[in-house]
């Protein structure tokens, strides 16, 4: 072997692979292609989305099966557009720009603005983090372990891959324990109700305020503000800047946006088919209890705490990142690539990360009245939503992008009438979840 060179191994193992039959040369290629195409699915786009279906969506889903049956279930499937809509412009401007949301306000903004959309954003990111956290500690709690316990290991877990682990494979993580919240796509094919029944129930309409609130959150909660700032700055740290990445980073997109609203989806239409009458849901014991008649008190609370475990986890990991991303662009400190460093190469993006997650983790043990928290994180969604989709759009319409991707003609009135109505949405939930707190 001493004399020979690479270029006659090739060559050799170029007449091994002529060698072969032509069927396995063609099955071992589809193999190729096929992994290649699954690979280039698992980006930003999909744990982003995954992310967006958290312990609190999980539950306005169930509550809207258990309490009005199939009749919000076409609003579900509407919203599959609408995400998608929303996030692939973030795919657009992390491509071409080659920088964050904050950054890019920033840019074409001023610092002012970039400061005033950033601190609302961090604001409700350690809010978000703190629910994501509780459902961890409900979880923890179904199965006898303390609060405190349950909060530390899951805190644990998130600051030991972000700091020990590159931006690849912090995604492979997030997206597996988001892939849990399959679980309600499970139970739906479990319990299988009637078409008939299914069709006939999502033509029902009501007038009920309760209703209408429903309608409401799911509206508000399709696209989270976060989500937006993450998915902009997670495909600047995954360097996708191609045609190619591009294209791969809408079907991730895609496929996350079909993902998320399918898992609501078997929430509604599992809770619906067990409660044949109406009924009110408060907690994850509440839907545990649900199922056990069909599935077992122990099958239930292993598959619930699964969907809750692996959604609330997920949708840490996005939180806690979109904001340490926001901070670091808007002071202009590190740029999304600086995950892929160390601590001690990139201390400031560190510094925030774990400042973010601390202060979470503090509110939480601190004793906080966690219902109100989550109509202060509603109430947060419906003040910088609007603010969030506004610079998107303004973004996406400007010369941010190249004249060949930005967004013209039709579509750009498509865009602005849907992110209107939803902003308009937003902020009647913010009104309602006012309301709430002054009473």
């Amino acid at each position: 072997m001493s004399g020979c060179g690479f270029a006659e191994l090739e060559e050799e193992a170029s007449e091994t692979d002529e060698r072969q039959p032509l069927s396995q040369r063609k099955s071992r290629d589809d193999k190729e292609a096929w992994l290649s195409f699954s690979w280039s699915m698992v980006g930003p786009g999909l744990l982003c989305c995954l992310a967006d279906t958290d312990a609190g969506c999980l539950l306005v889903a169930a509550q809207s099966g258990a309490r009005w049956g199939y009749r919000l279930l076409p609003l579900q499937v509407v919203l599959i557009p609408v995400l998608f809509m929303a996030q692939e412009l973030t795919v657009r401007l992390g491509v071409f720009t080659k920088q964050g949301h904050s950054a890019c306000i920033r840019q074409h903004f001023g610092p002012g603005w970039c400061w005033f959309a950033t601190v609302l954003l961090v604001f409700e990111c350690i809010c978000a983090m703190v629910s994501e956290m509780s459902g961890v500690a409900a979880v923890g709690r179904l199965w006898g372990l303390e609060q405190i316990a349950s909060i530390l290991l899951s805190a644990a877990l998130i600051v030991t891959a972000v700091v020990a682990l590159n931006y690849k494979q912090i995604e492979v993580i997030g997206i597996t324990l988001g892939l849990f919240e399959l679980t309600f796509v499970g139970t739906m094919a479990y319990y299988h109700p009637p078409l008939t029944d299914v069709i006939s129930g999502s033509l029902k309409m009501e007038t009920d305020p309760e209703y209408l609130k429903l309608i409401a959150a799911n509206i508000g909660a399709v696209i989270m503000p976060w989500m937006i700032y993450f998915q902009q700055s997670a495909v600047v740290a995954r360097r996708l800047v191609t045609q190619k990445d591009l294209s791969n980073e809408r079907g991730s997109t895609l496929l996350g946006s079909i993902l998320t609203q399918l898992i609501m989806i078997g929430a509604l239409v599992t809770l619906a088919a067990v409660h044949k009458t109406k009924k009110d849901l408060h907690s994850m014991t509440d839907i545990v209890v649900s199922l056990e008649p069909a599935l077992g008190q122990d099958s239930a609370k292993i598959l619930v705490s699964f969907a809750f475990l692996g959604g609330s986890l997920c949708a840490a990991f996005v939180v806690s990142l979109a904001a340490t991303w926001a901070i670091c662009e808007a002071a202009q400190m590190e740029d999304p690539g600086a995950i892929n460093e160390s601590p001690v190469k990139a201390p400031h993006f560190y510094a925030c990360f774990l400042a973010v997650v601390l202060a979470g983790i503090a509110i939480l043990l601190g004793g906080v009245n966690v219902v109100k928290l989550n109509v202060m994180v509603e109430l947060l969604d419906g003040v910088l939503m609007p603010v969030a989709v506004g610079f998107l759009y303004l973004l996406a319409i400007s010369e941010a992008l190249p004249p060949e991707s930005r967004v013209t003609g039709l579509y750009k009135w498509v865009l602005g009438v849907v992110f209107s109505l939803c902003a308009l949405v937003s902020l009647t939930s913010a009104f309602a979840g006012m309301t709430e707190i002054a009473q």
